[in-house]
């Protein structure tokens, strides 16, 4: 469904041409005149000039000229228009008095009133009005014969987050007596991120695994990414490289997240070759990412190799001139490399006369147990106003 008037969510492409925006205007200070069709392209047309105010005038006036006319189909895109425009701008009360309009409690069944009550949906569970929710969701899934794999998944999650154990897991084995692999998988992936979001690994897994195994081929990526990502953070180095490995086949090695995933992958386990290799990749398939080039500069200074960390430096500090250095250093700080990060705070220092950097610097010392040379950069940070930096020096001088 295209929002048209929600500029804030969605891309409305281009400025229209002048002749057109102009052509525009001239149709809304003609309104009396026009029909409820040409009404409506016309605040479509003003939305995709950026004139948003204009456009939900329009369409308030569509909804009067429609009241005395018989074209009602423009009524219910008008309502559900401005529905969302409200819900956009979180005036909840007038917006639910327009997707009421327009979903007019489901006598129609038209894309428009499919979206009014995905959206009545969303404000219902926002005033945890959950009768009406369920109310909502199931009729919008029923109404579409479950074909939506959104609106079949959030009745699903619906269903397993308010204690009704039973309807979901009904919902759900229907969903999947589906024949369309794609369309189970994506059902499985959404479900096992909602049970990501509640910590719960094993199930979570669980859904993730079954949508990656029955999807067909580019519709494994969303859940190998995040059992990727799982198996990372559990150190489950075998299973990491496996999911890694297989998606980079999938994508004929050209992903650049992939390929840098692969990488961090390889340096976490110390085999600078790969990691060397994979991040190489990982920088020509997405000229515009610094981060394959950061853990390449990482992997060269541990290498004492010069050259190539003088270039890889070069390449970041013409993107950044002023803040590379601080960036850097905060970067390797959280990779939990205290030298590098140390080199180029104290670059940042130097080179860029960077008072914050002297209060990162500080912090740094600290947790090296430094704390004389912690205390004097936090206090020259202090002297420069550098925000925050007063209450970490009293917690550092307050060390023992």
């Amino acid at each position: 469904m295209k929002y048209f008037i929600i500029k804030e969510n969605i891309s409305l492409g281009g400025k229209m041409k002048k002749l057109l925006l102009v052509g525009a205007l001239l149709g809304a200070s003609a309104l009396s005149f026009a029909d409820a069709k040409s009404d409506y392209q016309n605040a479509e047309n003003l939305a995709k000039g950026n004139k948003v105010e204009q456009a939900v005038k329009v369409l308030e006036k569509v909804l009067e000229g429609v009241a005395k006319s018989s074209d009602k189909n423009y009524a219910v895109k008008a309502n559900f228009q401005l529905g969302a425009y409200y819900l956009g701008k979180n005036n909840i009360p007038t917006a639910k008095k327009y997707l009421l309009s327009a979903w007019n409690d489901g006598k129609t069944v038209t894309e428009d009133t499919v979206e009014a009550a995905r959206l009545l949906y969303l404000i219902s569970l926002q005033e945890k009005n959950i009768k009406g929710a369920e109310n909502y969701i199931s009729w919008a899934d029923e109404k579409t014969q479950g074909a939506d794999g959104d609106l079949a998944s959030s009745l699903i999650i619906f269903y397993f987050e308010n204690g009704m154990q039973s309807k979901g897991q009904a919902r759900y084995n229907k969903a999947m007596s589906s024949s369309n692999v794609d369309y189970k998988a994506y059902i499985n992936y959404n479900v096992g991120q909602y049970y990501l979001g509640k910590n719960n690994l094993p199930n979570a897994k669980k859904y993730l695994k079954d949508s990656y195994s029955s999807a067909s081929k580019e519709a494994k990526l969303p859940a190998g990414y995040l059992l990727a990502q799982i198996a990372l953070a559990e150190k489950n180095n075998a299973d990491a490289e496996k999911y890694l490995t297989e998606m980079n086949t999938i994508t004929s090695g050209k992903n650049a997240q992939i390929l840098g995933m692969l990488g961090s992958h390889y340096l976490q386990t110390n085999n600078l070759t790969k990691a060397e290799d994979y991040l190489k990749k990982a920088a020509a398939a997405d000229p515009k990412s610094n981060d394959a080039n950061i853990l390449l500069l990482a992997i060269y200074e541990s290498k004492n190799d010069t050259a190539n960390a003088t270039s890889i430096y070069n390449k970041l500090k013409a993107k950044a001139p002023t803040t590379v250095n601080k960036e850097l250093g905060i970067f390797y700080a959280g990779l939990g490399s205290p030298q590098l990060a140390e080199k180029y705070l104290q670059k940042a220092i130097t080179e860029n006369k960077d008072n914050q950097a002297k209060a990162m610097l500080g912090q740094l010392y600290a947790q090296m147990g430094k704390k004389a040379e912690a205390v004097k950069l936090l206090k020259e940070a202090v002297a420069a106003k550098v925000q925050g930096a007063d209450q970490i020096l009293k917690q550092v001088e307050a060390m023992k």
